[in-house]
């Protein structure tokens, strides 16, 4: 008798559909979140919502989108608070990014979007963006390339794996990061160019104890990525011997390879990175022969070194260890983490970082010919 009632029961919950399933009559869909702080402390939330298709054919409405805003104590508040404005319920589970305005993210990052951490709804595949200046800003601009704005920072965000000069982060990846006790870590950087209503990603914002401490350029956001392993492809571009030539190098691939050495009782990371690639274009005709060759994959090697440098210089003087050395000094030496742990930002302000970049530049067609080497 137990086991046919539990079978009922199973088959009730199956056939009746999701327990908290909800009609699309009765929500609207957000698909961005800007997060400000408003001149009382007061969070102030603006939201893109989509509107619903006219339902013609010609694509009438298709696309549109409303911005709504509310202001709350709390994060939940201003969400609650949003039904006033909306005449819905919101669901947040197509949203495409939460952006954060600078001075919301200098007071604290971790507490704005915990509603956003904590809501089953979300999937943590939505991206987190720093803007310099009001979140709302970015909500305005249009897009270019995509009717719908959230989604072209979408790709935007996707695309930023083939340039380097900001850092995609997903909501888990930043969670991932605010999980540590320093609370380090890292976020692009969005600059609204409110005159013509578009935007500008380059750059991030270093993060320590959860709040926004120091911004680092594109050449340091790409020393960041070279040292993180997270290059999927870029160009470099190397001065030749002349004045006024350059040569462009397409990378189309980057491993890295993080070690600590303990040597007599002093701590160094060895940083050693792959990258390989081929010769983009020149912009004048230079002589190739195997000793140019060799001298422009030399050439390479020392700007993705110095990249790097200077990453590591300005993660140092803020002593945010933003490349998770810390992560490879504990698996390797835990009794030595134990003993630096707790003074670890101070460790690493002072941590001697050694680099080793081997570029391999690949040979094709008449170049590969004309070198002897086909």
């Amino acid at each position: 008798m137990k086991t046919l009632t539990a079978v009922i029961g199973l088959l009730t919950v199956i056939l009746g559909g999701c327990w908290n399933n909800i009609e699309l009559t009765e929500t609207r869909f957000v698909t961005a979140i800007g997060i400000d702080l408003n001149e009382e402390g007061r969070y102030v939330l603006t939201v893109n919502v989509m509107k619903p298709s006219s339902g013609k054919t010609d694509g009438g409405s298709a696309g549109k989108s409303a911005i709504i805003q509310s202001t709350g104590y709390t994060m939940f508040d201003a969400a609650r608070n949003m039904i006033e404005y909306s005449g819905y319920k919101l669901s947040y589970h197509q949203m495409q990014y939460v952006a954060i305005g600078t001075d919301a993210a200098k007071k604290d990052i971790i507490g704005p979007l915990d509603l956003f951490f904590r809501d089953q709804e979300l999937s943590g595949r939505h991206w987190v963006i720093y803007v310099e200046g009001k979140a709302e800003a970015l909500l305005h601009t249009k897009g270019n390339t995509n009717d719908i704005q959230p989604l072209q920072i979408n790709e935007k965000m996707l695309a930023s794996r083939s340039i380097g000069k900001y850092p995609p982060v997903r909501s888990l990846d930043l969670m991932r990061m605010m999980a540590s006790k320093e609370k380090i870590g890292y976020l692009p950087i969005s600059h609204p160019i409110e005159s013509k209503k578009e935007s500008r990603e380059a750059g991030a914002v270093i993060i320590k104890g959860g709040k926004a401490i120091a911004s680092i350029n594109e050449t340091q956001v790409r020393g960041l990525l070279w040292t993180t392993g997270k290059i999927k492809s870029t160009i470099v571009i190397v001065p030749l011997k002349k004045q006024g030539q350059y040569a462009s190098i397409e990378i189309i691939g980057s491993k890295t390879k993080i070690r600590p050495v303990l040597e007599n009782n002093q701590l160094h990371i060895q940083v050693t990175v792959h990258p390989h690639g081929y010769i983009g274009s020149l912009n004048h005709p230079i002589q190739m022969d195997t000793e140019t060759y060799k001298w422009l994959q030399t050439k390479v090697d020392h700007v993705i070194r110095d990249e790097i440098h200077e990453a590591v210089a300005v993660a140092k003087k803020n002593k945010a260890d933003i490349f998770g050395f810390h992560e490879y000094v504990h698996r390797s030496y835990p009794q030595v983490w134990k003993t630096r742990e707790e003074q670890w930002p101070a460790y690493f302000s002072e941590l001697d970082v050694k680099v080793n970049v081997q570029t391999k530049l690949l040979l094709n067609g008449l170049l590969a010919e004309q070198l002897g080497e086909k």
